[in-house]
């Protein structure tokens, strides 16, 4: 099934690599809080129009002071909530890929936010730029902490997911509570890496071909 979900995924993400933003944000439960990870990948043809939303002096590069106020945005933006209860999210890091990297479809911007909130039931929502993008939403779970997913529901467009949580019932647990449904909740991160890896792998393919290509004319 995993394999069959990486698939799926590289055959989204490819298909989105020129005209939409791609936002794949992964929810990592742990019994100290709530990790929040999100990937922003534009496609080429969105660049120009991202370009206009970070590059405030426009001048065709993206400065620190730029990259941070870009992040706080996106920060305002998403909403996690815990147990009912708004949930603040702290940044931890981000980090930026070229420009250049980007122009060619190969770039992606990682900003990793926490919450020390934990509880029963948890509801994440993503509002940043709905009118280009695409997204996909998944739980990390550990079983190692003996974390208790229930099934995850997320909206049509994958901008939110909520399902509830415990823990302290023991490793073996998860895997019975989670029955079928596991395959999706713990492979889901590694497929998606996977297809973000053959996604790149496709991408540096073309442009290494398209420069070979410019070249001989």
């Amino acid at each position: 099934m995993s394999a069959l979900v990486a698939l799926s995924l590289v055959e989204r993400a490819d298909a989105h690599q020129l005209d939409e933003y791609l936002q794949a944000t992964l929810i990592g439960v742990t019994p100290a809080g709530i990790e929040v990870e999100i990937q922003l990948t534009p496609g080429v043809r969105m660049l120009p129009l991202l370009m206009s939303v970070i590059d405030q002096d426009r001048d065709g590069r993206i400065s620190r002071s730029e990259e941070t106020a870009y992040v706080e945005r996106v920060l305002r933006e998403v909403e996690l909530h815990v147990d009912g209860i708004t949930a603040p999210l702290s940044l931890i890091e981000f980090n930026f890929p070229t420009v250049e990297a980007m122009r060619e479809g190969l770039g992606t911007i990682v900003i990793k936010l926490r919450s020390a909130r934990s509880g029963h039931e948890l509801r994440f929502e993503n509002r940043h730029l709905p009118q280009i993008s695409a997204y996909l939403v998944n739980c990390l779970a550990d079983l190692s902490d003996g974390l208790v997913v229930g099934k995850q529901r997320r909206d049509e467009a994958q901008r939110s997911i909520e399902f509830e949580y415990s823990f302290g019932a023991g490793p073996r647990a998860a895997w019975i509570a989670l029955g079928p449904f596991w395959p999706a909740v713990i492979g889901m991160p590694l497929a998606f890496r996977m297809a973000v890896i053959i996604c790149r792998a496709i991408r540096e393919k073309r442009a290494s071909s398209l420069k070979t290509e410019t070249s001989r004319r």
